[in-house]
């Protein structure tokens, strides 16, 4: 898809990309995150934004719209879309 060197935003967004798969289709389908599989990019990878979550299995339960017990990256994306207004909330407060 990229031609040439990537700017910072698409650096970015091609992680964010690759660690999701780097975790989806371990237990379940490939391109999916399980329960276990996104429990385990949330506590290794999300560490500081997700402190203070009481519960891992019902945020997934939130974002599983379908309700098949897997994330899509779609899916997964609405989480990324809630913490980057959070920290966005957090910045704008700080001026």
């Amino acid at each position: 898809m990229a031609t040439g060197e990537l700017t910072e935003l698409e650096t970015a967004i091609e992680k964010i990309v690759t660690v999701f798969f780097t975790y989806a289709g371990k237990e379940g389908k490939k391109g999916t995150l399980t329960a276990g599989e996104f429990k385990e990019l949330v506590q290794l990878q999300l560490p500081n934004l997700m402190k203070d979550v009481p519960s891992l299995e019902e945020k997934m339960r939130e974002l599983d719209v379908n309700n098949d017990e897997e994330l899509k990256f779609g899916e997964c994306w609405r989480l990324i879309g809630e913490l980057a207004k959070a920290m966005w909330r957090e910045k704008e407060g700080k001026k």
